[in-house]
């Protein structure tokens, strides 16, 4: 029998030309929680943030293992018909009023790449909207990294990434989110091209802060504090748009990249450099979709590609985040990894509330 364990993976999104929004609601301060969404307000201030994260820091941080393994904890839902359902949507967004220099490029991959390949920094995927993502985990002495990529928000300055990246799943409530969270859009070999923002809100969805369920809802929204210098991120590199659909887990021409740290029968990882991968998702459970709604994809990234995006139309004017790394499958004995297989929650109603809370937040 094969267990899920939930892997650390780092997606880069490659963004080129991106859509401005055309509309913008007015953020709020205080966020309306649906139902089964949690939020919580970093302590830390973005100076005490900023401080904190050292150069030794940002270098000894080491992919982040989740403790607990992914499971399906949420009864089947027998309301579902097959017939496709879409929660949230959004397209991307331009840079608005960029004090930064992006990359980007109209490249887009001629075939299927299940074997990752290094992002060519200054021809590839812009390096601006995806970047690592730094952590503290509770009670841990040290330090700790994911992935995450600028998602659209009315506030402008949100990321999107796994829900292991940003909470401990383990049923420990506000206790069990990471602390210090620090995002490096861009990072390569310890520079920070565009710039670093600290987190100032963490949201995740109740079903993985208190079961740690990887098939329905490892990921999480992170809305940031301002930078002292440039503002919203967004306004400075722009941010992929989002397409969260029940019943449609089979995607054409997906991209999907990261700072991997490790990957299958691969030893060239160091989680310095972003990867990507190409291909076409699937449905993780295609005889029993009611239960296992999962998308799966070839890719031999590992731990620390955790939390990127995986990308539909990376080479249009709207690309748009359909899922993220999640986990992929060992070996329950050994804990080998036994394929090249790698997973995605299912997005559904869950992970629309997840984006439209922190659509409230700033």
């Amino acid at each position: 029998m094969r267990i899920h364990r939930t892997a650390l993976l780092v997606a880069t999104t490659a963004a080129l030309a991106l859509t401005p929004l055309t509309a913008r609601a007015t953020p709020k301060n205080q966020a309306k929680e649906p139902t089964g969404v949690t939020v919580s307000k970093e302590t830390s201030t973005d100076r005490e943030i900023r401080e904190y994260w050292t150069p030794e820091r940002l270098k000894n941080a080491k992919e982040y293992t989740p403790t607990n393994r992914g499971k399906h904890t949420t009864s089947p839902d027998a309301t579902r018909t097959g017939s496709k359902k879409i929660f949230a949507s959004a397209n991307a967004a331009k840079p608005e009023t960029s004090t930064t220099t992006t990359t980007t490029t109209a490249q887009m991959a001629a075939a299927e790449v299940a074997v990752a390949q290094e992002v060519p920094y200054t021809t590839g995927p812009s390096y601006s909207i995806v970047g690592k993502l730094f952590f503290k985990k509770p009670g841990a002495t040290t330090e700790s990294k994911c992935s995450a990529s600028v998602i659209v928000s009315s506030n402008r300055n949100t990321l999107w990434t796994a829900g292991h990246c940003a909470h401990l799943g383990d049923g420990s409530g506000s206790a069990g989110f990471m602390n210090d969270m620090y995002f490096i859009p861009g990072y390569r070999d310890g520079s920070a091209p565009f710039g670093a923002w600290s987190v100032k809100y963490k949201i995740v969805n109740d079903d993985w802060m208190n079961n740690g369920d990887s098939f329905d809802a490892d990921y999480a929204a992170l809305v940031l504090n301002p930078h002292p210098t440039h503002g919203k991120l967004q306004d400075n590199v722009g941010a992929l748009g989002y397409y969260f659909a029940d019943n449609v887990e089979e995607y054409d021409d997906v991209y999907a990249a990261g700072y991997p740290g490790e990957g299958y029968n691969r030893t060239d990882m160091i989680g310095e450099r972003m990867y990507y991968c190409y291909g076409n998702t699937v449905d993780a459970g295609p005889y029993d979709p009611f239960i296992d709604d999962r998308k799966e994809m070839d890719c031999d990234q590992g731990k620390g590609s955790s939390g990127g995006p995986w990308i539909r139309g990376k080479s249009t004017t709207n690309p748009q985040i359909i899922a993220n790394f999640s986990h992929y499958e060992d070996d329950p004995n050994t804990g080998v990894r036994i394929d090249d297989d790698v997973f995605s929650s299912e997005y559904d109603s869950k992970s629309a509330n997840t984006i439209n809370t922190a659509n409230t937040l700033s």
